[in-house]
């Protein structure tokens, strides 16, 4: 398939050793990296590409500069794992002083937590400059493969239930004036899916999408936006449109005597939390509690 030869030293620090498994099932022949010119060397000293998995701490610093250092030209780096791309899960530890590209020069990034082997055997095919061709079936991925996040912007209301769910705040909620901006970054995620089973209105699903490579792990995100409504006292955007409509519409589908208060609750609620402190707005805020508790009443007794 190719002329060219490459070498491949992997260096691992600071991770679950999960990535490193799925290096060695490269191996395996069906991936065809030795038709591509590929060896796995046992010292940096024979290699031109280096592959890193794992965050780098404190121990693993030096070791990694002196295995760059030692690397034969094209001296390429591919960063292996979301460890190796934000440090993931181990971002916080205090003995942690990477990731990798803060300490040597990164060529490609892999997202993935664990990337698959097929993810893997691509970057190096790109950093050949050869072609691979996926006929095989193993390039396809299983039914409930969790891989790249997809936004239905039809669907999304913009409430931040994914943000508060995920287990590798790997979700963000920014806001900027009139618009909201709900931002994955997938170099930080886990692919737990708990983002897509919390929804509430499906609006966020893991897709089967798992070739993630990049030469910038700043792309390693997917973002939404929403419009804000504007508070109809003091004009502060306070809440997406979509949520307020999509909360109105829940209450009066869950308790339909609460249908003919429809529009008085929608008025309640284009209201910021702060201008609702406002003696006047308790008064009605009263008043529209008082009358939904008289409708209940009514229909159960």
């Amino acid at each position: 398939m190719t002329e060219k030869k490459i070498s491949v030293y992997r260096f691992m620090s600071a991770g679950c050793n999960g990535c490193d498994v799925q290096i060695l099932e490269c191996l395996v022949p069906r991936y065809k990296l030795g038709e591509l010119g590929v060896e796995v060397v046992f010292t940096p000293e024979e290699a031109n590409v280096l592959a890193v998995t794992g965050g780098i701490n404190v121990k693993g610093k030096e070791e990694l500069k002196k295995a760059y250092e030692k690397l034969k030209p094209p001296k390429l780096v591919v960063a292996i794992g979301n460890c190796a791309i934000t440090k993931e899960i181990f971002d916080k530890g205090y003995p942690m002083v990477g990731p990798p590209d803060q300490i040597v020069p990164v060529n490609f990034y892999v997202p993935g937590c664990p990337p698959r082997p097929q993810a893997i055997v691509s970057a190096i095919a790109k950093a050949l400059g050869v072609t691979l061709e996926e006929k095989e079936d193993y390039w396809g991925t299983p039914e409930g493969f969790r891989g790249k996040h997809e936004f239905d912007s039809e669907k999304c209301i913009g409430c931040g239930a994914c943000a508060q769910v995920c287990s590798s705040d790997a979700i963000e909620i920014l806001e900027n004036g009139e618009k909201r901006i709900i931002k994955v970054d997938y170099g930080h995620c886990s692919f737990c899916g708990f983002c897509q089973d919390e929804c509430p209105t499906q609006a966020i699903k893991l897709t089967r999408e798992y070739h993630l490579l990049t030469d910038n792990r700043k792309i390693t995100h997917v973002t939404n936006e929403v419009e804000m409504f504007k508070c109809n006292v003091c004009g502060t955007y306070y809440a997406p449109s979509r949520q307020i409509d999509w909360a109105v519409e829940r209450i009066t589908e869950k308790v339909s005597i609460y249908r003919e208060y429809s529009v008085n609750l929608k008025k309640a609620m284009e209201i910021c939390p702060n201008c609702r402190r406002e003696i006047d707005n308790i008064r009605k805020a009263k008043k529209l509690l008082a009358q939904l508790s008289s409708k209940a009443q009514t229909r159960y007794n």
